[in-house]
């Protein structure tokens, strides 16, 4: 399976790309430069060539050969050299182009895997995703961490407040949380309000921390931002892979411990008891 992480890294394609380009800039540079050498060349063979006497202290060089004959030798160096560096320059464009059409392809099957609402990946990588985090955890023997986020009452949101502020609300939960995970970590959309969150190489209680941080920025951003009497929060259901079990059990657990979430105490309550007692 191929890392989803070197799937859609950006700057790893973009900065081969450019090193191709510099490096093709180079060899232009280098052509050119070669060119001035030519056209010195030519200019001095042709005043060798006009007049030898006034050029050449002699008309013979100390190696004893006439000026012609050497201007004979420097142009066929000269048009060799430039024959090479027509040769590799039109293989390194043809190079920079087969690596700007697997960027492109590349790019392309990337966005196949966003979710363009939300910029998360959308459900059609979970499968293989979530499959190959499983088989890394179990062959390195690593903890992972699964959690399953869904926004409270979003049916009612939705119909409250229209279709438009409801994505805009998906858009702003699916930023913090991906605000509250590592690069290495995975957020996924899974369905239309949930979002499912993998967590390699994740213990109990670093994945207790992230799940508490969501749900706290959560809070936070529905106090600054909240719209008529529809509070936006969220349920959290967090579980730890069992080697051995299939990634299946895996989401079938995470889910239910996300209803176990949702009909326990609400969101606010418990943000702010927490925050009492840390007061």
């Amino acid at each position: 399976m191929r890392d989803p992480h070197d799937l859609f890294e950006t700057l790893g394609p973009k900065a081969r790309l450019q090193l191709q380009v510099s490096q093709v800039e180079s060899h232009r540079r280098d052509t050119w430069v070669l060119i001035v050498f030519a056209a010195a060349v030519l200019a001095l063979g042709a005043l060798s060539l006009l007049s030898p006497a006034s050029f050449w202290r002699t008309n013979e060089m100390e190696i004893k050969l006439s000026p012609q004959v050497l201007f004979v030798i420097m142009m066929a160096l000269v048009v060799g050299a430039l024959y090479f560096m027509r040769g590799k320059s039109e293989i390194e464009r043809l190079e920079l182009a087969n690596l700007q059409q697997s960027l492109q392809a590349e790019s392309e099957q990337a966005a196949s895997f966003l979710d363009t609402l939300t910029k998360v990946f959308n459900r059609n990588l979970l499968p293989e995703l979530l499959q190959g985090e499983v088989a890394r955890a179990e062959r390195n023997n690593r903890p992972l961490a699964l959690l399953m986020c869904d926004i409270d009452n979003f049916k009612q949101f939705n119909d409250r407040h229209g279709h438009l502020m409801g994505d805009y609300v998906l858009a702003q939960v699916a930023g913090i949380i991906k605000s509250c995970v590592r690069g290495s970590d995975f957020v996924v959309r899974y369905g239309g309000d949930e979002f499912l969150v993998i967590l390699p190489e994740t213990v109990e209680g670093g994945a207790t921390i992230v799940r508490g941080r969501v749900k706290e920025k959560v809070f936070e951003w529905n106090q600054q931002n909240r719209a008529g009497e529809v509070p936006v929060s969220v349920s959290l259901g967090l579980y730890h892979h069992v080697p051995g079990d299939p990634p299946e059990k895996d989401l079938a657990e995470v889910d239910r411990r996300m209803y176990e979430d949702k009909q326990g105490p609400s969101l606010d309550s418990t943000v702010a008891n927490a925050r009492v007692s840390k007061a």
